[in-house]
């Protein structure tokens, strides 16, 4: 088994908890919904973070 640093797990913990919220919202129906504003997150932005959660105006 290889060695994992504290930190290597740290950053596989941050990014399976933001798959997870990401699959909620996708359940829920508010996957490409701002949090702030509620308006649509730009194709763009998922493109580059598609654990993004807020649009264009609340980056």
């Amino acid at each position: 088994m290889s060695d994992l640093t504290n930190e290597t797990v740290k950053n596989i913990e941050v990014t399976l908890n933001s798959v997870d919220r990401a699959l909620g919202r996708l359940r829920e129906g508010t996957y490409r919904s701002c949090i702030v504003c509620g308006g649509e997150i730009e194709e763009s932005i998922l493109a580059g973070n598609p654990f993004s959660t807020t649009c264009k105006t609340h980056t």
